[in-house]
């Protein structure tokens, strides 16, 4: 619910608070007609969003009672492709709500800076926006505020914010005045501008308007003044120009004049995954596979805007919840929030197309040409760290242009610090200078894989010449073998010992083919099911180093990630390259939380806290193993061999004595 974008932090200014609730202030993000919104931590460290609500509003009994309907709605809403509401204040004085912070700019700027959206990345943006209303919907809101402003663009794809906003504002009080209209007119659904009702049919409309603005950089019924814009979408046909002819298939039914006309937020999901209530875990995944962040450079970080407290983060522009002014005056040719933030005078350069899954409709997953909406990431030049080096022995590889420090902290670069203020948006408790070495650990199990009969995938042999062949012992070394339709292929370690609650697992890995959005990686913590897919928690890096991600795999009932990045420094991309992977796995049974770290030859990349830690059986469970995952799109089959297999225990956990 909370706008927190992407525009430069500003300084606290004299009144402001320095503390609400036990978050510290840190700067403002931004000022609209509810309020302002700041930029704060809470107590473990972690980077939110503020929004304090206008005194003139908090002192409307009327509003407080809707503010307080909508903000406890807002909190039942799924986290998938919405920035998830934390805390709020309802009582007393001052009322302020809480949500994800979201580093990254919203769809109005990165459009504004690179030009339209193309191919997958445009259908990432339809699916991901399309699931955060079934979630918005699904809990009885309606956002009725749905715009360019209001979808922010993390790494790991679309975040929808300020649901419900609207309704706490729009309500027969002295908080909506006769000349105003709630909402942002290009994007209003005809019902709106008739003063009908507002149904979930309303927000279709306007994700139509919003994935046509996407694909084509203009609002389909845009026009120079705001009486003309809303004649148009009452009476007129929208302008598609140039949009995708296949996303234009689906958005003109989202247009329809009649809400009853208009599909649902789930059927527009099946539409674009060609499949019937797509599980949450697969549109997740289908999303972050396809999703190229922009382009658009992150502002100055806070050390810069001379802020104490945290550095290198993004930031968010202002609330874009002020009513629309009176409707003789506003000119809406240019929709979103204002200009975005260019460096510089060169035109917006359109980075020449990615590799990777493109969501197709009718279920097929299909490249697409034409340019993309990339971040352009480069391979890491310059040297690179020693690879290899099961953890148990030695000290952490230090970084190259970094050294090592007591306690296992670096001095690292500020590209890498932008990696890790990234985890730290998305999860708590990741720390803001540089990250822990990788931890030593007495050793549970190892496998270098000299043997075939240690009993990995029942002691199969890999076949390169067999296509049916998907896995086993080859060279000295485990081979993993992903088609595109298989898309995730795992293997666990056959550990026979107690598995204690706080783990490191690491492997080599060298990639050996496959797409370059296609991921590999550890797991920890598994729990087979006789029912369906069981449990675990995975850390994935892509093969071409331009990402990572620690998730949550609850089988059947779905997954969602934990953490995510851009970026990962060190991660060597040369043909035939060994990397190192490793992967702790905390289980605090006392605070209930699972804690995940990834790092890659010796550097750490993310961190993730789990509050809601997944079944465990000590006994049964808690395996641990590798992972090859590639999504439906072109390219050859993804295969990586695994070598140097290691499980080691953590801390002071001890096998039980009383285990055979």
């Amino acid at each position: 619910m909370t706008s927190n974008g992407h525009e430069r932090i500003k300084p606290l200014r004299t009144g402001d608070p320095h503390e609400l609730g036990g978050y510290r202030l840190l700067g403002r993000l931004g000022r609209g007609g509810m309020g302002t919104v700041y930029l704060a931590e809470d107590t473990s460290g972690r980077l939110v969003a503020v929004k304090l609500i206008h005194p003139d509003l908090s002192d409307d009994e009327d509003f407080r009672r809707r503010f307080a309907r909508e903000v406890r709605s807002a909190r039942r809403v799924a986290r998938f492709s919405t920035a998830a509401v934390l805390d709020a204040r309802l009582d007393g004085d001052p009322l302020f709500i809480v949500s994800e912070y979201v580093p990254g700019p919203n769809l109005a700027q990165a459009v504004a800076a690179d030009g339209p959206m193309r191919g997958g990345t445009l259908e990432s943006l339809a699916m991901g926006v399309a699931a955060a209303l079934a979630a918005i919907h699904g809990t009885g809101i309606v956002h009725r505020d749905l715009k360019p402003a209001n979808v922010l663009l993390s790494s790991v794809g679309p975040k929808v914010i300020d649901f419900g906003i609207a309704r706490a504002m729009d309500d027969d009080s002295a908080v909506t005045r006769s000349s105003q209209l709630m909402g942002t007119p290009a994007y209003l659904a005809p019902e709106l501008v008739l003063g009908q009702d507002v149904t979930p049919a309303s927000d279709i409309f306007s994700w139509g308007c919003l994935v046509a603005y996407a694909g084509t950089g203009k609002a389909p019924f845009d026009a120079p003044t705001v009486p003309a814009v809303l004649h148009r979408i009452s009476s007129g046909e929208p302008d598609l120009g140039g949009l995708d002819p296949e996303m234009r298939d689906l958005v003109l039914p989202a247009l329809e004049k009649d809400p009853a006309r208009r599909p649902t937020a789930q059927q527009l999901l099946n539409r674009l995954f060609g499949q019937e209530d797509p599980a949450e875990s697969v549109v997740d995944q289908t999303v972050v596979r396809s999703w190229t962040p922009p382009s658009t450079a992150r502002p100055a970080d806070l050390a810069a805007a001379g802020l104490a407290g945290a550095a290198g983060a993004a930031a968010g522009p202002g609330d874009s919840g002020t009513p629309t002014a009176d409707l003789s005056e506003v000119d809406t040719r240019a929709m979103p929030d204002g200009p975005a933030d260019r460096t510089g005078s060169a035109p917006p350069q359109h980075p020449q197309p990615t590799s990777g899954p493109q969501p197709g409709f009718g279920g097929a997953h299909q490249p697409t040409s034409g340019p993309q909406h990339s971040l352009g990431h480069q391979p890491t030049s310059g040297p690179q760290p020693p690879v290899g080096g099961a953890p148990g022995g030695g000290s952490p590889v230090p970084p190259p242009g970094g050294a090592a420090v007591p306690g296992g902290a670096r001095v690292v670069g500020a590209s890498a610090l932008a990696v890790i203020v990234v985890g730290a948006a998305v999860i708590g408790g990741v720390r803001l200078l540089g990250g822990p070495g990788v931890p030593e650990g007495s050793s549970v199990y190892t496998d270098d894989f000299l043997r075939t009969d240690t009993g990995w995938y029942s002691n199969t042999v890999f076949n390169p010449d067999d296509e049916s062949s998907d896995g086993g012992y080859y060279e000295e070394q485990f081979a993993l073998r992903v088609s595109a339709e298989q898309q995730s292929r795992g293997e666990y370690a056959p550990v026979t010992e107690p598995r204690p609650d706080r783990v490191l697992v690491s492997v080599d890995a060298v990639t050996q083919d496959g797409p370059d959005y296609s991921l590999l990686g550890l797991r920890c913590f598994h729990l087979s099911s006789e029912d369906g897919p069981g449990s675990r928690y995975e850390a994935l890096v892509r093969f071409d180093g331009t990402g990572a991600q620690v998730r949550r795999d609850a089988g059947d009932n779905g997954g969602n990630q934990l953490a995510a990045t851009d970026s990962v420094r060190g991660f060597d991309t040369d043909e035939g390259a060994v990397n190192n992977l490793a992967m702790s796995c905390e289980l605090d049974g006392e605070a209930a939380t699972m804690t995940i770290n990834l790092w890659v030859n010796g550097r750490h990349v993310l961190e993730a806290v789990d509050n809601e830690p997944l079944p465990d059986d000590p006994e049964n469970g808690r395996q641990v193993g590798i992972t090859v995952q590639r999504g439906g799109g072109g390219g050859a089959d993804a295969c990586v061999f695994f070598d140097n297999f290691a499980l080691h225990r953590l801390g002071e956990d001890e096998p039980d004595p009383s285990a055979s």
